[in-house]
Formats: C-alpha cells, structure tokens, sequence
C-alpha cells in the first residue's frame, strides 16, 4: 500500500532540534499513525511532504501586472519588495491564489532556510515533493478567522491564503491580532467571528478576547495540525527547489546506480546520526566549560542557572565602570533597532529607561511590525508592542526594546 509521510518541520528543526513531528497517511488521506521522535524512528513511506511551521513563512499580497507568468519568481520579488525589511534576493518567493480583485498572495521563506531543510532531509533519504505553511492546514471557513494556539506560538488564517505568525502571551489577545481587527474594522472587512483552536490545557479567556476584540469568540476544538486535508495548498517547492521527477518518469535504465547511491546514502546518514551524537556531547562539554569560566570569573555568584546571561548581565556593569558602553545602553540598542527599521519606518518619539528603548515609529502596512519583530529577534532583541493606530501616512505604532532576558 502506498503511503504519505507528512514531517512537521518548526524553526528549530534541524539546527537545534533532531526531533520533528510526523504524520503517516495511506493513498486516501486517512491519518495511519503519528510521532514525535528523531529521523532514525519515522516510518517508510513512498511519498514524503515538508509541513513548515506558521512563523516560517510570510504571505503578502500584489497586483501583479497583466498577463504577467505566475512562475517569473524575479517579476513576483520586485511586486512584494517594498514590503520586505531585507534584501529580496535571500527570499524565495511563490505565487499562490488570486483574489477576485485581482491582487495575489504571495509566498516568502528564506531561500539558506529552505535549502537547509531539503538538504538535511537529502541526507535523510527523504526527498518531500511538496513544502507547505502550516497556516494552509488550518480549519477555514468563508467570512470567520480562524485562530490556533499552541504553547507560545500561534498564528490566525484570516483567508484561504492569508494570515500571520504570532507569540502567545497570557490569556487575552495577542496585540498582532488586536492589531488585525482593528485595521480590518477600518476596511469594511471585519470578520463575523473568531473560532479559537488550541491545546486543551491552553489558558484561554473567551470573554477577555471579545471584549478586547469586539467580536463573538468560541473556542472551535483542539489544535491538531495532523487532522486536516492539504488538497489546495501552495506548493513552495518550484523553481530552483523543484523536486526530482517521480519513479515511473523514465529513470529505470538508472535504477542499479540508484541503488548504490541509495545505499550510499542511508550509510552517509547513520554517520550523521553519529555526528549529531558527537555534537550533543560536545555540547554539553562546552556547556559545563562555560560554566567553568563563570565560576572563575566571577567566584562571588552562588547559584548558577544560565551562566551565558548572568555574564552577560554582568559584564554590562563591569564595561560601564571602565567608560565603555554595555549592549543594553541607549546607543547599541538604537543602532541596532535603526539597521532593522532601514527606511521602512519615519520616526516620531524615542526614550530610554534601564536598559529599554522606547519608540513611535510610523509604519507603511500592517504586516511590518510583524517584520520587525523577526528582524529585531535574529539580534536577541525582544520587541513588545505598547500601542498602535491607524493614520494617512501607514500605522503609527509604539514598541519597546530590550535584550532578550
């Protein structure tokens, strides 16, 4: 019987993470089996897909010009470049659906982020023929937004092809998602109802999210990314990520050197697994190094707990004393919080309290904040949103900054 392995690939996976979730589904879609355990334990199967988590993909719309080629990646990249912080030539860029008025939704994941997963799961033996967002898997249904939660991620479909990434912080609603009702509000566009999905120990207040949001809030059921159809979604893997043709596309005068590079490959791959196991040891040698260091730098601390952090919070008041700067003063924070923004944003307001960059900007769309927050976080930098609201010249939005504690 012919099967389909579905991987549950988050941004972890596989720098820091060996360990990825899976799916196994016969010829029908029927769910045969799921896990959660490192590659040597996922099951055979004669197809394979890439699930990719929400917060690794970014969906944007553009008015592509007339009888432009859905396939001319270069055309699609200059239509959403403007809505990009870095360089559009590190993002793979895909087209999905268009709406009736003529605007496209857009896909965009970093081009060294996929080709580090395809080439980790090559490795594997796994070669998936199709790499979606998660986002697509969500239960959606026309005029509702539909919104799942799990531990302290989350992410919203607001269309069949449209939606965003969040943090899950406390019982309410995540300012991403105050932020999208509101602009949604001003557009004629605001849904009829939000239905909630997330893990059945998930603190969840309905009436806390109806009377921020001022729409009805039901919680729908339990998240379970594994349960839902993946008939319509969009396929990230074309152009130069194109899969290999199938087995019955005229490849069986190759198939011995198939065989021996197959062979080949499963014995390059239990190396690996023994490298990752030289890794994780040494690892943790360096962990106890570190701390090592720690306790000889600083012989006065008694209890250690992230001997990386302490240091670093030490090491602040320590360059302070001797004239320097540390990394959470006023002027590290702003350099770093300006090389995010580039020319995207204009400036209204700055302050700085103890380590905190404070800071009114004015935005061009609603997805930049958003934006920002990934940029500021590849820094170590933890981005709160305080305040935001709509204006003729974008969204003047207040945040403020800190080192991530």
């Amino acid at each position: 019987m012919s099967t389909l392995l579905r991987l549950r690939a988050d941004a972890d996976f596989p720098a820091h993470a060996t360990q990825c979730e899976w799916a196994l589904y016969d010829l029908r879609g029927n769910l045969l089996e799921r896990g959660h355990s490192d590659p040597q334990h996922w099951p055979q199967a004669e197809n394979c897909e890439l699930v990719l988590s929400a917060d690794q993909c970014l969906v944007l719309d553009a008015q592509l010009p007339k009888g432009a080629r859905r396939d001319d990646a270069k055309l699609i990249g200059y239509a959403v470049e403007d809505h990009l912080i870095g360089d559009i030539q590190n993002e793979h860029v895909v087209a999905g659906e268009t709406d009736t008025d003529g605007r496209t939704h857009v896909w965009v994941i970093s081009r060294t982020r996929l080709s580090a997963l395809l080439g980790a799961l090559l490795q594997l033996g796994r070669t998936p023929r199709r790499a979606f967002s998660e986002l697509q898997l969500a239960p959606f249904e026309a005029g509702c937004w539909s919104v799942c939660m799990r531990g302290a991620k989350g992410f919203v479909r607001l269309g069949a092809d449209t939606g965003f990434a969040f943090d899950v912080s406390g019982s309410g609603p995540p300012a991403e998602v105050a932020l999208a009702v509101q602009t949604a509000r001003a557009a004629g566009t605001i849904p009829q109802r939000i239905d909630l999905y997330c893990e059945q120990e998930a603190s969840f207040n309905a009436d806390a999210w109806q009377s921020a949001l001022g729409l009805p809030v039901q919680r729908a059921g339990d998240y379970a990314w594994d349960t839902y159809p993946a008939r319509s979604v969009c396929n990230l893997l074309v152009g130069e990520f194109t899969p290999p043709r199938g087995r019955h596309s005229g490849w069986a005068p190759f198939k011995p050197a198939l065989t021996l590079g197959a062979a080949a490959l499963v014995l390059y791959a239990v190396f690996s697994f023994g490298e990752w196991t030289w890794m994780a040891h040494s690892a943790n040698r360096l962990r106890q190094q570190t701390t090592d260091v720690f306790r000889t730098a600083f012989p006065q601390v008694q209890t250690i707990v992230d001997p990386v952090l302490q240091m670093q919070r030490l090491y602040d008041p320590l360059m302070r004393e001797r004239g320097r700067l540390g990394e959470s003063d006023f002027l590290p924070l702003l350099t770093a919080v300006s090389e995010a923004l580039g020319s995207q944003a204009t400036y209204h307001s700055l302050g700085y309290d103890e380590g905190r960059l404070e800071f009114t900007v004015t935005l061009k769309d609603t997805r930049a904040p958003e934006r920002l927050r990934e940029a500021l976080s590849r820094r170590g930098l933890a981005l709160t949103l305080r305040d935001s609201k709509k204006t003729p010249a974008g969204i003047e939005t207040s945040f403020s900054v800190r080192f991530r504690t």
